[in-house]
This record gives structure tokens, C-alpha cells and sequence, in this order.
């Protein structure tokens, strides 16, 4: 166990020295655009808070409705969940830069009657105070369910944590997401960005449990593989269902307030990232995971897992940076995204194998 540990720790440990050190590249390309590197650094701190908190909710899931496929990610989820801290620190810089980066929370935007009028929501006070009320919220959800799970008490609390989780994840959608466009307003937005989360957090847990899984071991059936693809065609359906029907809602209002998010985006360059979303995020994934075969067949499960946890960087993109950038992609997105990944991966590993198969 020791030596197991030990080994993981210098690549794990590594990892992390070189997420550093890409952070460090982000901040120096930061002093002469601090706007670029902090959306850079937003999208970034985005995608590797959906494994995290994404694992939460799959875990208060389980507990509600039961099931193999649970037991079987459980290692996997526990450890993502423990990244919950990690995130809240490396929110810090979004908060310190919100006027950088924000629109609403410029100096000359105030003056501005269809900002005035949000103001009661877009209010720099408030919404430091919403972010410390949010994250209160998520890490006291992610410790009760790791003090309750396999008690009876784990159903009740993930009744109830459901529900808190639902609201929190909207409020921080809006106010990390949609205020980047403040004059754009969905019903549906925190609810689609709850889901893209478990997406990822299900595709991340199925593709290193898969592939980490001991092939002489009772457990790993073809039922149970069978079953963990069925929880990625539901949350990949769910998803696209959700971001079609958003979509939908707004071409038929064709109102300015509705339309300015989604202008940048199928109007200019951006367009492209879209038509991958459409073709390699949904329907190559749905199609794979309607086949019996390519379900029960470890390989391709775990590669549908991993490539649906990498495709939501290019979602993720698409939700944060078409908004205050007209351009492609800067290098301060690739160092951002490995500076927090980086930090991110410290540890995981050891805490995934900590808890033994047979606890799972």
C-alpha cells in the first residue's frame, strides 16, 4: 500500500508542479490582457468544477434511487468530491478580478438603464455574499453524503440535498455565466448547466473505473458495464434535450435580450465549436451508447466515458468565452485549463483507491 501510494504521489505530484507553473504562464499573459486570461481562467475553473460538483449530485442520486451502477463509480466520486475545497480557493482570482471581468461590474457600466435595472441582483457586495452562501452550501452537501452513505439516512439528506443543489447550481450559473452577457436572461440555464455537470462527473467516474476496473474481478459483469453506459446515454440525452429545447425557446421568441447569447455564437467563428458539440458531444456518443455490444465491451465504455469528460472543454468554451471574445482561442486557455487541472488531479488518484472494491 505504501509503495502504491508512494508512486502515485510523484506523478500525481508532478502533475501538479506543472499546473504551477501553467498558472504562472496564465498570470505573466495576465499583466497585458488581464480581461482575456481571467475569462481564460473562468472557463477553466468551470471545467473542473463539473467533475467535482457533478459528483455530489450522482452520488445524492444513488442514494435516492439505488443500483449497481452507484456501487461501482462510488471510489470515483468520493475522490472527485474531495476537489470541492481545492475549487472554492482557486475561485479567489474570479472574485478579486470581477470588475475585469464582469460587464455589470465595470466602472462605466454604471449609467446604464438596462444594467440599472439588475442591480439589485448585480451588485458586487452581493454577489461575493451569494458566492460564500453557495459554497457553504455545496461542501456541506458533499460532507453529509460522505458521513451518510450506506446509512438510511443517506436517502433523506439527498431528498432534500437535491433540491438545494438544483437552486445553489442555478444562482451560480447566473451569476458566474449569464451575468458575462447581463442583458441575456434563461429559466433553463442553471438547470442545463446542473446537468452538463453530471455528465462530466459520470464520464470522468466511468472512464478511470473502467479502465482502472480488475478484469478477473465477480463484480464487473456485463450487466454492470451494461449499466454504467445507460447512465451516460440518459445524462447525454438529458443534456442535449435541454440545450436543444433552450435553443429552441429563443429562435421562436427572436427577442434582442434572448438572442445577444446565442448571436456570437452561431454568427461568427464560434459556429464551428457548436457544430462539433452537435455532431461529437451528442450524436456520435448517443449512437455509440444505443449498441448492447458497445456498452458491454469495456474499451469503448471507457472511451465513451473519457471522451465525453474531454468534449465538455469545448462546452464549456462555448458557454463562457463567445460572449466577451469575438476570436478563437487564447494561449491563456490551454495554460489556465492545465495550471487548475493540474492542482485538480493532486491526490485524486490515491483517495479513488482508497476505498477498497469490496466497501464499493
Amino acid at each position: 500500500m505504501s509503495g502504491r501510494w508512494l508512486r502515485v504521489s510523484r506523478t500525481e505530484g508532478f502533475a501538479a508542479a506543472v499546473g504551477l507553473l501553467a498558472l504562472v504562464g496564465c498570470l505573466l499573459l495576465g499583466l497585458h490582457a488581464p480581461r482575456v486570461a481571467l475569462l481564460s481562467y473562468l472557463f477553466a475553473w468551470l471545467f473542473w468544477l463539473a467533475p467535482a460538483l457533478g459528483s455530489v449530485g450522482l452520488l445524492m442520486i444513488h442514494a435516492l434511487t439505488g443500483g449497481d451502477w452507484g456501487l461501482a463509480l462510488r471510489p470515483a466520486l468520493l475522490a472527485a468530491s474531495r476537489r470541492l475545497p481545492l475549487m472554492a480557493l482557486l475561485l479567489l482570482p474570479v472574485l478579486i478580478g470581477m470588475a475585469v471581468l464582469f460587464p455589470w461590474a465595470a466602472p462605466h457600466a454604471v449609467g446604464d438603464p438596462a444594467l440599472d435595472r439588475q442591480r439589485w441582483w448585480l451588485d458586487a457586495p452581493f454577489f461575493l455574499a451569494r458566492a460564500v452562501v453557495v459554497w457553504v452550501l455545496w461542501l456541506w452537501l458533499a460532507h453529509g453524503m460522505r458521513r451518510r452513505l450506506g446509512t438510511p439516512r443517506a436517502g433523506r439528506f439527498a431528498a432534500g440535498g437535491l433540491i438545494v443543489y438544483a437552486l445553489s447550481v442555478s444562482v451560480a450559473a447566473v451569476d458566474w455565466v449569464v451575468s458575462l452577457v447581463p442583458r441575456w436572461h434563461s429559466t433553463t440555464f442553471g438547470v442545463l448547466l446542473g446537468t452538463a455537470q453530471l455528465l462530466a462527473a459520470a464520464g470522468l467516474a466511468v472512464g478511470v473505473s473502467v479502465a482502472g476496473r480488475d478484469p478477473a474481478a465477480a463484480a464487473w459483469l456485463p450487466r454492470r458495464l451494461n449499466d454504467l453506459g445507460s447512465l451516460l446515454m440518459v445524462l447525454v440525452l438529458a443534456w442535449g434535450y435541454l440545450a436543444f429545447m433552450d435553443y429552441l425557446t429563443v429562435w421562436i421568441a427572436d427577442l434582442p435580450t434572448e438572442t445577444v447569447w446565442y448571436l456570437p455564437r452561431v454568427k461568427t467563428g464560434w459556429r464551428w465549436l457548436g457544430a462539433f458539440l452537435v455532431l461529437f458531444h451528442l450524436a456520435l456518443p448517443f449512437a455509440i451508447l444505443l449498441s448492447r455490444r458497445a456498452k458491454q465491451c469495456a474499451a469503448w465504455l471507457a472511451g465513451v466515458g473519457g471522451w465525453l469528460f474531454l468534449a465538455q472543454i469545448g462546452y464549456v468554451a462555448w458557454l463562457v468565452l463567445p460572449g466577451l471574445r469575438t476570436s478563437a482561442l487564447a494561449w491563456s486557455d490551454p495554460l489556465a485549463w492545465i495550471g487548475i487541472g493540474g492542482l485538480w488531479w493532486l491526490g485524486y488518484g490515491a483517495q479513488r483507491r482508497a476505498v477498497p472494491e469490496a466497501d464499493a
